[in-house]
């Protein structure tokens, strides 16, 4: 078997298989003497019937599964051994696909189209600058956190009419455009409105002072904050709340009051263990503190998911975009359109632009990811994973379960590929500028929200 590769131009190539008789025929008549063996034809005794016939019936079928089979080994076996950088996999070409004899296999041509990774200069320019935005603690946003903290660990109780910082729970019903009429299969779900998240004036004042059982007609955008916050409220996904409009009726069932906890000893011990903060003062810089680290943290997060976007939209590598277009609708399962694919093709070529760069980076500084990493980073998001839930693990229940997740090698390619973009983007950021730049928590929200 000869493999030949011939590049159309620097995304593009065609590789050409040719298949010879040696190559296959011992293993074909191997399988049609076995099927001699087994196959039942009238007039002849099992096992006896005329290897011609079986051959007749079952060559062509036989001859075409060895030849995938071969034709696939060969090819990852070539693939690897030249060291190809491919997008998708090698897919038949449109025209002249194969050449050969079904009738009389002898020599058989394949042709096969590829799709290029193209080559990445990693070079930002003086001029390009990325901002990684913190947020600014201020003495607001520490009184804002303060606030909720006394709520949430407040004494609630039910009341009859609302006030303006209670919490209405009541059942939400989609109604028609019109307002009036209940939309057939529309939304229905029970929720929770809490008041003082309210900021519609004309929302609030139809609320505050309602009682159990009253009906109260709604707008959706008045009740929620963005998309996410209305698909928690009515209980869909948060792209149907991105285009939800639909008027709201409201029905009360409960009205709950929460009286707020008193600063002292007895809060400052339930947030922090006990004798840790003494007075308001240290209360206060904890809180601090606290709201540091969580900024902290979802600020590298959301740095990394933006930075990864613009350094994408700063490098941009070319892609072979009719090869992939044509590779999605042949490696997809269920059978997918051109207008599906060209619609969501903006979306996939920026994984694909990321994956390049990053196998890039990769490649140019030798990263490797070590057996002992990836055994601790699964251990962390276990870990993370109670911890959301205020359960702590001891070694001797944590080491379990990281045993049984080692044991599963898709979950070890998936903890390791983590740890490598990690990796890649921390490279990045060393050869990148990075300019920080305080921000209020509105502006920070604002950026979480437009990713």
């Amino acid at each position: 078997m000869e493999i030949t590769q011939e590049n159309i131009d620097a995304l593009n190539g065609v590789l050409t298989v040719t298949v010879h008789p040696e190559d296959y025929r011992e293993k074909v008549e191997g399988i049609l003497e076995e099927y001699r063996k087994q196959v039942k034809m009238p007039g002849f005794r099992p096992g006896k019937v005329p290897i011609q016939l079986v051959r007749k019936q079952y060559g062509k079928a036989v001859l075409a599964d060895e030849l995938n089979k071969l034709l696939g080994e060969r090819l990852d076996g070539y693939i690897r051994e030249q060291k190809l950088r491919l997008l998708g996999q090698p897919i038949p070409t449109l025209e002249n696909e194969s050449d050969g004899n079904w009738d009389k296999p002898e020599v058989f041509t394949f042709r096969y189209d590829i799709g290029l990774s193209p080559k990445v200069d990693i070079k930002f320019g003086w001029f390009t600058k990325f901002v990684n935005h913190k947020v600014r603690i201020d003495a607001e946003l520490v009184n804002e956190q303060i606030t909720d903290l006394r709520r949430r660990y407040g004494k609630m109780s039910e009341c009859d009419t609302a006030g303006d910082e209670d919490l209405l729970v009541g059942d939400f019903v989609e109604l028609e455009s019109n307002g009036k009429d209940i939309k057939p299969g529309g939304v229905m779900h029970e929720g929770t409105i809490t008041l003082s998240e309210v900021k519609d004036k004309a929302t609030t004042k139809k609320l505050v002072g309602v009682s159990k059982g009253a009906e109260v007609d709604l707008k959706p955008n008045k009740i929620s904050k963005d998309a996410d916050d209305l698909a928690r409220l009515l209980g869909i996904e948060r792209a149907a709340a991105e285009d939800f409009s639909s008027p709201l009726r409201f029905t009360v069932k409960e009205i709950r009051h929460i009286e707020p906890a008193e600063l002292g000893e007895e809060l400052y011990d339930k947030l922090f263990g006990e004798d840790e903060v003494k007075d308001e003062a240290g209360f206060r810089t904890k809180v601090e503190e606290d709201l540091q680290r969580i900024f902290d943290r979802d600020g590298d997060r959301v740095f990394r998911r933006k930075f990864v976007e613009e350094v994408v939209d700063k490098l941009n590598p070319p892609l072979p975009e009719a090869f992939l277009k044509r590779w999605i609708q042949t490696a997809n399962e269920k059978p997918i359109t051109a207008e599906e694919i060209e619609g969501e093709f903006a979306e996939y070529a920026k994984g694909i632009k990321w994956q390049i760069i990053q196998n890039h980076i990769i490649d140019e500084h030798g990263i490797e990811v070590e057996g002992e990493e990836i055994k601790e980073e699964a251990g962390n998001a276990i870990k993370a994973q109670y911890a959301q839930y205020g359960i702590p693990l001891a070694a001797e229940q944590l080491d379990p379960m990281v045993a049984q997740m080692m044991s599963d090698q898709k979950e070890i390619r998936r903890v390791a590929e983590s740890i490598y973009e990690r990796k890649a983007i921390d490279k990045l950021r060393e050869l990148a500028k990075i300019k920080e730049k305080e921000v209020s928590h509105e502006e920070w929200m604002e950026i979480v929200r437009s990713l």
